[in-house]
């Protein structure tokens, strides 16, 4: 987006989270801001790869719309599968005192 747009950034993540929560399959999302650089991103997480998709097919044309008046820049999207490195008794374990 630019540097000094960061109240726009504000707004925008406020609204897309919004309604990122009304639709099937979202769990989150963790929000990164560098106002020094005036770079702003954005981690959703989804139950699964195709409501990652369909999300993505609701709200990515509004968006884009949206940012044409404030930059010329087209934001980027990735798909990226999670992988969690522990199995559930070593997850359990290490949120549990015993």
């Amino acid at each position: 987006m630019g540097t000094g747009h960061r109240d726009i950034a504000e707004k925008l993540t406020k609204e897309f989270d919004k309604k990122s929560r009304n639709l099937v399959g979202f769990r989150g999302s963790v929000y990164f801001f560098d106002d020094p650089s005036g770079e702003y991103r954005a981690l959703s997480y989804w139950d699964t790869k195709e409501e990652a998709e369909q999300a993505h097919k609701k709200l990515f044309p509004e968006f884009e719309g949206k940012l044409q008046s404030v930059t010329n820049e087209k934001p980027s999207v990735k798909f990226y599968e999670v992988f969690e490195a522990t199995d559930d008794e070593d997850l359990m374990a290490s949120h549990i005192k015993i």
